[in-house]
């Protein structure tokens, strides 16, 4: 998508998609998420912080299902699946 941001001066946007076989509907759709996170996106930032600082404080030692207990006694309610999510 960078690369339609990139050419769009120079060819147009549609014009660009056409060329690489990319629907509209997907740059418009990459074009709205890059003006603002969901609020899924900016809640999962949140709790990769948290994550990330239960397991820095236990030493590395924490896995998921420790670090979902310690998310629950901070009164943050997430499902265990989510906290053991890969983070990026």
């Amino acid at each position: 998508m960078k690369l339609v941001e990139q050419l769009r001066g120079r060819f147009g946007v549609e014009f660009v998609l056409r060329v690489l076989g990319v629907a509209s509907s997907t740059y418009h759709g990459w074009v709205a998420r890059q003006a603002g996170p969901s609020r899924r996106e900016r809640e999962d930032e949140a709790i990769a912080a948290e994550i990330t600082d239960i397991h820095t404080a236990s030493g590395g030692t924490y896995g998921g299902p420790r670090v979902h207990q310690v998310l629950r006694r901070r009164g943050i309610r997430v499902s265990r699946k989510r906290v053991e999510l890969p983070r990026a």
